[in-house]
């Protein structure tokens, strides 16, 4: 790993060797859209009934207070309000105060825990009531085919020339509907282990190190989606192969199921959040787990003995996006800021705050030294290029990967 750990030596590292050459539009599975559907349903009975009672719905909004503009010349303010939806994290004080202050647009922000919350809030409204949203990449063509809740992507708008052309050009095919891409690529991370080195050393060298006797009531892991790749990789399938045909993903499926099921003695508890995951190995409950990149980052950052792992079946990795609203009334505002965050000195921000990494060209390089040091040890060329991106999935599989989950919960 040697020369890939100054900062100026990550920026050739991810520039030439972050890209996915894979189709990862993921469909909606149809256990999701009943839960969307009932969420949308609630979501308009409310707003009804406070209009019937002559009142307004509290603010869903999470939005910081605007810092005072500094003095500028008036057509330099476009002003207005910008109204986003994202992940915590994705839009920080510091950075809203800025674009504030050279905008003159004023920031309202909807935070959001997961994919069926951004979908459920949109759809109930198509999309008003918000100007940008970030999706996951999984959900963009989906959502945007069963709801309409995006408008095309206008690139007249966007300095590409800010983007990773490798990220831009495949979250540009990959976001794609009816021929117009609906989505710009934004953040990205990826899922691997977490290892407490002083109590296990030595593991992390497979997935199936989750399932080794000596770490017995020491592992945790999530029962999801990606526990379900890592543990098919593992065992020498292809999921990404075998989804193409429903007979044979179940097959791979089972197989996964039966293992995580003869596994289960050994894990002390399936963790659902970040902050159930970091405490179990910050009170050395755990001692390997797996873990998303950042979060295992972060706690590298306070303590050295957790090392985020990359076995050698390979990460599996996501894409948050940039989606403009179907119901946007400040389009203008919501490309400015896209346009603000991809320049690298601002996107360096969300590097150092969040630990994952963005679409910026040069932000890489702009990461704290203790930052750019871990992602380097981690996530060496080689592991970058052999990282598994989700992929698509016909609604068969996911119903496929929901009887496993349950199943493996269920399991004595």
């Amino acid at each position: 790993m040697a020369g890939i750990k100054t900062p100026s030596n990550l920026l050739i590292l991810f520039t030439r060797f972050s890209f996915f050459p894979i189709h990862p539009t993921q469909f909606m599975e149809e256990k999701m859209k009943r839960s969307i559907l009932i969420v949308i349903v609630l979501i308009m009975a409310l707003s009804l009934t406070l209009a019937a009672c002559g009142g307004k719905s509290a603010p869903a909004t999470k939005a910081p207070a605007p810092a005072a503009t500094k003095a500028a010349e008036p057509a330099a303010k476009e002003g207005g309000v910008l109204r986003m939806l994202t992940w915590e994290g994705y839009a920080p004080e510091e950075l809203v105060k800025k674009f504030t202050d050279e905008t003159g647009v004023k920031v309202e922000i909807s935070y959001i825990g997961d994919n069926n919350e951004l979908i459920a809030k949109m759809a109930a409204t198509k999309g008003s009531g918000f100007d940008l949203v970030s999706p996951t990449l999984n959900y963009v063509s989906n959502s945007q085919k069963e709801y309409g809740i995006y408008q095309p992507i206008d690139l007249s708008k966007v300095d590409q020339k800010l983007f990773t052309p490798a990220h831009l050009k495949s979250i540009l095919d990959n976001s794609q509907f009816e021929g117009k891409p609906y989505a710009l690529p934004f953040v990205w991370g990826t899922t691997a282990m977490i290892i407490n080195t002083e109590k296990a050393p030595g593991a992390g060298k497979s997935y199936l190190d989750l399932c080794d006797p000596k770490y017995k009531d020491r592992v945790s892991y999530r029962a999801k989606y990606d526990t379900l790749y890592m543990f098919a990789y593992a065992l020498g399938l292809d999921p990404a192969e075998a989804v193409k045909d429903e007979d044979q993903y179940r097959e791979v499926m089972n197989k996964v199921k039966d293992k995580l099921i003869e596994c289960k003695p050994i894990v002390r508890t399936y963790w659902d959040s970040r902050q159930q995951m970091e405490e179990l190995m910050t009170t050395e409950e755990v001692w390997v787990a797996t873990s998303w990149d950042a979060a295992a980052w972060s706690l590298g950052l306070k303590d050295p003995k957790f090392k985020y792992v990359v076995p050698k079946e390979g990460a599996v990795g996501w894409f948050d996006t940039f989606a403009i609203s179907a119901g946007a009334e400040n389009i203008d505002a919501a490309y400015k800021w896209i346009n603000f965050m991809m320049q690298p000195e601002n996107a360096a921000v969300i590097v150092n705050n969040t630990g994952y990494q963005t679409a910026s060209e040069g932000s890489a390089a702009m990461a704290s030294p203790e930052m750019a040091k871990l992602v380097a040890e981690s996530l060496p060329p080689e592991k970058l290029a052999s990282i598994n991106w989700y992929f698509p999935l016909p609604s068969y599989a996911t119903d496929i990967q929901a009887d496993v989950e349950e199943a493996l919960k269920a399991a004595q």
